[in-house]
């Protein structure tokens, strides 16, 4: 049974899950204006006013049908389009504090860690969920937590049954060839190809990857997102680079990437030209878009099966 495939367990979720959750308003006591009973009630109570301090948990919160709740959203949460207009905090890096408090959320849900925020909603009496998103199993484990947070979990689990349909109905449509070599770059340093960033098994992007029918050349790199070196990319010899520059890059941007390559002529992706760069916003985000993260990379890899619609040629 695939990774796809496999039941969502919610009974055992919080022993299985690297996630950390702090019931930040509870920790070193009750606040004093607070009650047992109050503090009580409010835990039982689904959340009214939510930060979404992530691109990929604001996707989630939307889906769940709890847009009309966020009162606050990160920098770069651009979907569902209704999210743009939510008041912007900030990112994980430099989350704008001030703003965050008030807004008065009763929840900030966030992807990752930051130990500055955790210590912020202690502070101010906001809950505090922090989720680690690495695989596509956190995916399906972090929807579940935040339904469960959101006293929603047959939302959460109908959404989580709709993203693996997504993603069975594609992985369908892809033929059963040999694995094309791979190297996807999360970016490097132009005009020398130094810094070169990449994926290893442990993310969910190669997980996306191999599903489209790609093989990564360094699945086996050390690290979540390792950077490489020119020397050993030579070594690997991948048959397609894909290059991911999310917002876009405009032509003379791309002339001057392709520039960089060209400076790798004994790669095979070189020598064929199959050298691409993939601008949507979502590829990175490990959200309800992941099925489009899939067909777009099935594009690249099987040009001769998918048009640049995604539909399979005739």
């Amino acid at each position: 049974m695939s990774y796809i495939d496999r039941p969502l367990k919610i009974a055992s979720l919080f022993f299985c899950l690297g996630f950390s959750i702090w019931a930040c308003s509870s920790e070193g006591g009750p606040k004093q204006s607070e009650t047992a009973s109050e503090i009580g009630i409010r835990r039982r109570t689904s959340p009214q006013r939510i930060i979404c301090a992530a691109p990929s948990i604001t996707e989630f919160v939307f889906a769940l049908g709890f847009g009309h709740r966020v009162v606050g959203v990160s920098d770069f949460s651009t979907f569902p389009p209704e999210a743009k207009g939510k008041p912007q905090v900030g990112g994980l890096i430099n989350p704008n504090k001030e703003k965050i408090v008030s807004l008065e959320p009763d929840l900030l849900i966030l992807q990752g860690r930051n130990d500055s925020l955790a210590r912020l909603c202690k502070e101010s009496g906001i809950r505090f969920l922090s989720i680690e998103i690495d695989s596509l199993e956190d995916i399906w484990s972090a929807v579940a937590l935040i339904g469960e947070e959101l006293k929603a979990p047959d939302k959460a689990s109908a959404l989580v049954l709709r993203i693996q349909e997504e993603l069975r109905s594609v992985r369908e449509r892809i033929p059963p060839l040999p694995p094309v070599r791979v190297f996807l770059s999360l970016g490097h340093t132009h005009g020398d190809l130094t810094g070169l960033m990449t994926a290893s098994s442990r993310t969910f992007i190669h997980e996306l990857l191999t599903l489209a029918g790609g093989d990564n050349i360094f699945k086996d790199a050390s690290g979540l997102y390792p950077q490489i070196s020119k020397e050993s990319l030579v070594k690997r010899r991948p048959e397609v680079i894909m290059e991911t520059i999310p917002g876009g890059a405009g032509d003379k941007k791309q002339k001057m990437l392709i520039r960089d390559w060209l400076q790798l002529p004994m790669l095979p992706a070189v020598r064929s030209g199959r050298i691409h760069f993939l601008t949507e916003d979502y590829l990175l985000i490990p959200g309800v878009r992941i099925a489009h993260i899939v067909l777009r990379f099935a594009q690249i890899i099987h040009p001769d099966v998918f048009n640049e619609s995604g539909d399979a040629r005739a």
